[in-house]
């Protein structure tokens, strides 16, 4: 038992004799004035702008190494599988391409068919929200 007596009596002793705060004796009492602020000498601290892009640069920079090296271990850790797939993926790419003609404005077959897909289903939930008015 006195043994959770004895920290509640030590910490009650020591709250007791902590000192009140002086401001909050007299709560009508004039009220303190803030000590004045030095103003610091204009251009002394400035940094120029050449600076700056200074900085920007080396975190630019450093971003850019970051990247580099991250994709740098990325390749290096690939499995023969993962190679393997991905070599099949860019033969695949370059494969499936359309001929040059659809970059004049072309647009290709299955881009047509996609299209036209897409036009029927508007139409067919615009015909739904008629019939559901």
């Amino acid at each position: 038992m006195f043994r959770f007596l004895l920290p509640i009596l030590l910490t009650t002793l020591a709250l007791a004799g902590a000192p009140t705060a002086g401001a909050q004796d007299t709560p009508f009492g004039p009220v303190p004035t803030p000590e004045p602020t030095i103003e610091p000498v204009p251009g002394s601290d400035e940094v120029g702008r050449g600076t700056l892009y200074l900085i920007g640069a080396a975190v630019l920079l450093g971003v850019v190494g970051i990247g580099y090296a991250i994709s740098r271990d990325a390749r290096r850790s690939l499995t023969a599988d993962d190679r393997s797939a991905l070599e099949r993926e860019e033969t695949a790419d370059r494969t499936n391409r359309t001929p040059s003609s659809t970059a004049s404005g072309e647009v290709s077959r299955e881009a047509r068919a996609r299209a036209r897909k897409q036009r029927s289903k508007a139409k067919a939930a615009r015909a739904a929200r008629k019939r559901n008015r």
